[in-house]
């Protein structure tokens, strides 16, 4: 019988502001959320989501904060509901404080499979802080039995509806037995209760590290006197620990196929060996000149596109903004820099740009970004668009950027900044997403600054600066995870699989670079893509510091598909430490997308699970009838 063990992390404490001096990160919006691990016997657990968070509270903006108040929970324990499903009873914190809102209260989480859930409300326990509230539903009662402590000692009762509380009366001893740490590193464990086989496999699919576990049998059947082309041999079918399959590339011995008589019926063998491209981290850029030594190599939100045999990357930088082209993938980071051109406001000093990203929309190339000025005190962040009339590695092609503005012709960043576009087109409508903040009195002070939210709106094709709709919130941070240091939603980048749209977001901290996160936006094509109800924010993050050893901060990606295999590729960046642990800084990467058997994209696909080496040499059996 399978087991599952809830658990949070003791939270404590800032992360290390050694890298980055000034900068306060409390550690509990982090690991005061509800941990899983999982078992088979009861007694070896193991960690899922690389011992990270996977349920977090709701944060609030009802309670003064502009920003909002970051929720954490501690205490979860699981329980089965009267209907089979599952309850999880905690306590609800400010950060790392008591929450004021809910003095007394156990915070009900509903959930059908441990995988998604539900805010269910608070039930009031006492008029003092409580700990460790714990339940289980007592059929002969009719009830849910109910412990929970106070500073003056252990109380119990019963409820039927998390409405209120009855029969209340203090406990000698608890009932309840709290989970020991099974080993699991920083555990502060809640409790342990078993689970089917069914609902141990669904939450592994969501959780589990995915990694090749065999391949398929390889065979093929042809007519005597009729042999295959030897380009025909099929790929090799791998299998994942998860249930899912990636077909991938064979490198056949080419000997043992010639050899083969295809006039005679039998049974042949051509052995081969599966490919696996190799992407290293970090990936090596092209010098660019002029640019200070330490920051050669350096690679914020690389954006790249393929269009018409040629690959073009673009990323965040100063002015102007740089662009390289290539003919192959690889060759794109290393390619010569090609500098587009971009006049500076002689009212705005240090102009520079921010996640710029090209777009061919009806055959025109348009190139999203961001113009900003570092001037103290002065706010100028605004999403721009360049048009370029002709072949877009040529400098003198391009335009001067366009600010976007609203239907009504207002800018788009008023009494704010917008940041991070990106432009995507779905059943022919064209859509444009970004991040947008409010920022008072046209100053920098993020200290009074609203959080970062995304935003969409529709525009025109032939003018894509030019809305067409009002813009929509469509996502807020609301989670511990995309609310670490800093309360920030942005990046977003559409991967698109049938009917499924994906949009990445990166959240969290935008000044501690070893923090940053990235999360899901889900829709389905049909949906009303202009409301936030036409979008599901998946609740936990699917990328952090904790997913690929040596890679903090990983996100603000593009998508791009593998020339050699038809993959979707994740281009990103992320922020190797060196042997000291000192960051340096964040560089470019690129990692297989790997489709899940739940079809949500995994994206901590490192070449070691994507490929044990046991099964990298493969057989061909072919059958000649």
């Amino acid at each position: 019988m399978p087991y599952i063990l809830s658990y949070t992390k003791p939270g404590v404490g800032c992360y290390s502001d050694a890298n980055y001096p000034g900068h306060v990160a409390y550690n509990c919006d982090w690991e005061h959320a509800m941990h899983l691990a999982v078992s088979k016997d009861g007694e070896h657990f193991t960690p899922l989501r690389n011992n990270t968070g996977i349920l977090f509270p709701k944060c609030t903006f009802s309670e003064g904060r502009i920003q909002g108040t970051t929720k954490t929970l501690l205490y979860p324990w699981i329980f089965r509901m009267a209907d089979g499903s599952f309850g999880v009873s905690a306590v609800r914190r400010n950060q790392n404080a008591p929450d004021p809102l809910t003095v007394g209260s156990m915070m009900l989480f509903t959930s059908k499979d441990l995988v998604r859930y539900e805010e269910a409300g608070f039930l009031k326990l006492s008029e003092e802080d409580i700990k460790n509230p714990r339940c289980r539903w007592e059929q002969e009662k009719d009830a849910y039995y109910v412990e929970w402590e106070t500073e003056k000692g252990l109380f119990c009762g019963y409820t039927k509806y998390f409405k209120e509380i009855r029969d209340v009366k203090a406990c000698a001893s608890p009932s309840f037995e709290a989970a020991p740490s099974y080993g699991i590193e920083g555990a502060v464990p809640g409790n342990v209760i078993e689970i089917s086989c069914e609902e141990e496999d669904c939450i592994r699919k969501h959780f589990d590290v995915i990694r090749n576990v065999g391949a398929a049998p390889a065979h093929m059947e042809v007519k005597a006197g009729e042999a295959p082309a030897f380009e025909s041999l099929p790929k090799a079918t791998m299998l994942y620990s998860d249930g899912s399959t990636h077909d991938k590339i064979v490198k056949w011995d080419k000997a043992a196929f010639d050899a083969i008589d295809f006039s005679k019926p039998g049974d042949y063998e051509v052995p081969g060996e599966v490919y696996l491209h190799h992407w290293p981290f970090p990936i090596e850029l092209s010098k660019i000149p002029g640019l200070p030594e330490n920051m050669q190599g350096h690679m914020s939100d690389p954006c790249v596109v393929y269009h018409e045999g040629r690959y073009f990357l673009t990323s965040s930088g100063g002015s102007p903004i740089v662009m390289r082209v290539s003919d192959t993938l690889e060759g794109v980071f290393t390619a010569e820099p090609i500098f587009i051109p971009v006049d500076n406001d002689p009212a705005v000093e240090n102009m520079g740009h921010w996640a710029a990203e090209l777009h061919f929309i009806k055959g025109v190339p348009y190139l999203f970004t961001t113009l900003s000025s570092s001037t103290p005190g002065h706010c100028y962040v605004r999403s721009c668009i360049l048009r370029c009339n002709g072949d877009p590695a040529v400098p003198e092609n391009w335009e001067q950027p366009r600010l976007c503005l609203k239907p009504n012709g207002a800018i788009l960043t008023e009494g704010g900044i917008s940041l991070d576009m990106t432009y995507f087109c779905v059943n022919g409508v064209h859509y444009i997403m970004w991040s947008d903040r409010k920022v008072p009195n046209d100053r920098l002070d993020f200290t009074q600054a609203a959080p970062a939210d995304i935003y969409i709106a529709t525009v025109d094709p032939d003018a894509p600066w030019q809305l067409t709709t009002e813009p929509q919130c469509v996502l807020r941070p609301i989670y511990g995870w995309d609310r670490y240091e800093t309360e920030v939603d942005e990046g977003p980048f559409l991967l698109r699989r049938g009917d499924d749209l994906f949009i990445t977001v990166s959240g969290s901290s935008t000044g501690m670079a070893d923090l940053y996160d990235l999360g899901f936006l889900h829709a389905k094509v049909g949906n009303n893509l202009l409301t936030m109800d036409g979008w599901d924010w998946i609740p936990y993050p699917f990328l952090t510091k904790e997913s690929v050893p040596g890679e903090y901060g990983p996100g603000h990606n593009s998508f791009v598909k593998d020339p050699e295999n038809g993959d979707d590729l994740m281009v990103y960046h992320a922020v190797p430490h060196d042997e000291n642990d000192k960051t340096l800084g964040r560089k470019p990467g690129i990692r297989r997308v790997h489709w899940a058997a739940t079809g949500l994209p995994y994206l901590e696909m490192t070449e070691d699970r994507d490929l044990d080496p046991k099964f990298k040499n493969i057989t061909l059996k072919i059958t000649v009838k």
